[in-house]
């Protein structure tokens, strides 16, 4: 895949990030490339350095016309991007906190450019998980939905049927469904595990349910998988991916599926490799 358009968008609004821009730009394989930077980035980088502005034009992420966006910040970033511009692949700059969906480490920006451009990264397409009441779609997620109440003092009597048999039941302060690729994120802070990105499986796991007996499930995608939720007061709050929050009048009942949306990732390292960073950094080869 032949590169000559580069979006670049953060939310980041530091020197660091302009180092990060300055290091992007000493590739000398950059030079005969279109760069496309979102206004608010575009404004902070011109009050801070106009020399290296003059390089860039602006553009809101809606209408980059580019063949990858470049995220510089964290998790939250990417998955803004994602969900406005599902059609063009993201190469991610870990600005955030974990980064476990981030590719390269800002040390690493110039050599890992380089490597991107002469065409050694690899492009991954990961599925999305949709959300439905009845015929009614209420989005689809990469990371995951998650189910709660209004009032997070409230527990919600949620049911879980797979293929139509009630596999657990409990009151509860929330349920997580989250992709594969979602495993690492809020999923894995509740208690769930890690789930190999490239497996086709959604994981379902319990926020401090009152039934201690149970645990989180791995469920291939083909599963029919539905979770009633009854609450006797508080409305109940469907969150997508940490981007858009939905509020229902219980009782209601989710149906989740595979999204025909996707994710579209450059990756140069394995997911085991970023595994082992995250995890256990002090590891080389």
């Amino acid at each position: 895949m032949r590169i000559s358009r580069i979006g670049i968008v953060s939310q980041v609004l530091f020197q660091e990030t302009v180092d990060i821009i300055h290091d992007i730009l000493s590739v000398e394989e950059c030079s005969s490339i279109l760069f496309f930077l979102n206004p608010e980035l575009y404004k902070f980088l011109k009050k801070t350095n106009p020399k290296i502005s003059r390089v860039f034009q602006q553009e809101s992420i809606e209408q980059m016309g580019v063949d990858c966006i470049v995220s510089i910040g964290g998790d939250g970033t990417i998955l803004r991007i994602a969900r406005t511009r599902p059609d063009i692949p993201i190469l991610s700059i870990n600005k955030g906190r974990k980064g476990f969906m981030a590719e390269i480490e800002p040390k690493d920006v110039v050599s890992s450019f380089k490597q991107f451009l002469s065409g050694k990264f690899n492009l991954e397409e990961h599925k999305r998980i949709e959300a439905r009441i009845g015929e009614h779609s209420l989005g689809s997620a990469i990371n995951e939905i998650v189910i709660t109440s209004v009032d997070l003092l409230k527990p919600i009597d949620f049911r879980i049927f797979v293929d139509g048999i009630v596999i657990s039941s409990s009151l509860a302060d929330g349920v997580i469904i989250a992709t594969a690729i979602g495993s690492t994120g809020h999923c894995l802070s509740s208690g769930g595990c890690v789930v190999d990105p490239h497996l086709d499986n959604f994981e379902i796991s319990w926020i401090n349910p009152i039934n201690l007996a149970i645990r989180p499930i791995i469920l291939g995608s083909f599963r029919d998988i539905k979770i009633r939720c009854v609450t006797r007061i508080n409305p109940i709050k469907i969150v997508i991916d940490g981007q858009v929050s939905l509020e229902y009048d219980p009782p209601i009942e989710i149906t989740f599926r595979p999204s025909e949306e996707t994710v579209k990732f450059f990756r140069s390292r394995s997911f085991l490799a970023r595994l082992r960073q995250h995890f256990n950094p002090e590891i080389q080869e």
